[in-house]
C-alpha cells in the first residue's frame, strides 16, 4: 500500500515540475525585446519666455500685431508728448507780419490801364502797335523746292546681314509705265535668289503693295527689265520697291 502511494506522489511531483518548467519557458519566449537603436528622446515641453529687448524683434512684433487699429493702442491713445528739443515754440513756424498802423499814400492806387479809344473797323487794329511781343518770332518764309517726280525706288539688301548692295537704291525715272488705276500703291517686298547662271526662278513676294497688278508688274520688272540676275553676285537678297 505504501509503495502505491509513493508512486502517486512521485507522479504528482513530476507533473508539477513539468508545468513549472513549461511556464518558465513561455515567460522566457514571450519576453519584450530590448531596443537595438539609440533610445528615443522625448520632445521638449513648450515654454514661454520673454524675448530679448532687440529693436528689430520689437518692430516685427509691432508690425504683426493682430490688434485692430480702431481699438485703443499705444499708437493712437495716451501718446507720450514730444521732447522739448523737438517741439517748436511759438514764433518759430510762422513769423508775424510787421504792423502798419498808417499808410503813406492817401488813396488806394490800382494798376488800371489808361483810357483807350475804341476801334472803328478791323483795319484800325493793324494801324496800332502790336501787343504780342512774340509776334513774328522765329518765323520766316522759305522758298521750298518741290521734290523731283519719280516712278519708284528699288532697294536691294543682303538677306543675311541687311547691308545695302552697292549701286542701290536705284531710282525708277520714267522708264516704266504702271498699270492703269495704280496711282496709290504701298511698298512691295520680294525675295530674290541669284546663282552663278543668273536669277533662280522668279522673285518671291513677301510683302504686297495691296494691288495685284502692281505686284505682278514689279515681279517681272526685277527679273526681265532690271535684270537683277546679271547685276548681283550669287546670294539671297531682299528687294524693296516703293513709290
Amino acid at each position: 500500500m505504501s509503495t502505491v502511494i509513493k508512486r502517486r506522489r512521485a507522479g504528482w511531483w513530476v507533473a508539477g515540475l513539468t508545468v513549472v518548467f513549461a511556464l518558465l519557458g513561455l515567460a522566457v519566449l514571450f519576453r519584450p525585446l530590448a531596443p537595438t537603436g539609440a533610445p528615443a528622446r522625448s520632445a521638449p515641453a513648450p515654454r514661454v519666455s520673454i524675448a530679448s529687448p532687440d529693436p528689430l524683434v520689437r518692430e516685427q512684433a509691432t508690425f504683426f500685431d493682430p490688434t485692430p487699429l480702431f481699438l485703443p493702442t499705444e499708437w493712437n491713445t495716451n501718446q507720450v508728448p514730444l521732447p522739448a528739443a523737438v517741439q517748436r515754440q511759438p514764433g518759430q513756424v510762422f513769423h508775424d507780419f510787421i504792423a502798419k498802423p498808417t499808410y503813406d499814400k492817401p488813396e488806394l492806387t490800382l494798376p488800371i490801364a489808361s483810357e483807350e479809344v475804341l476801334l472803328r473797323g478791323p483795319t484800325d487794329l493793324l494801324k496800332g502797335p502790336s501787343h504780342d511781343p512774340f509776334l513774328g518770332f522765329d518765323r520766316e518764309d522759305l522758298s521750298l523746292t518741290p521734290l523731283p517726280v519719280r516712278q519708284g525706288l528699288v532697294e536691294v539688301r543682303e538677306a543675311g546681314s541687311g547691308e545695302m548692295v552697292q549701286g542701290f537704291p536705284r531710282r525708277i525715272d520714267g522708264e516704266i509705265v504702271l498699270p492703269a488705276g495704280s496711282a496709290d500703291w504701298q511698298p512691295a517686298e520680294f525675295l530674290v535668289s541669284v546663282t552663278v547662271s543668273g536669277i533662280l526662278g522668279r522673285p518671291v513676294e513677301t510683302a504686297s503693295s495691296d494691288l495685284e497688278d502692281v505686284d505682278v508688274f514689279f515681279r517681272d520688272y526685277l527679273a526681265k527689265t532690271l535684270r537683277l540676275g546679271e547685276r548681283l553676285p550669287p546670294g539671297n537678297y531682299r528687294v524693296v520697291v516703293g513709290p
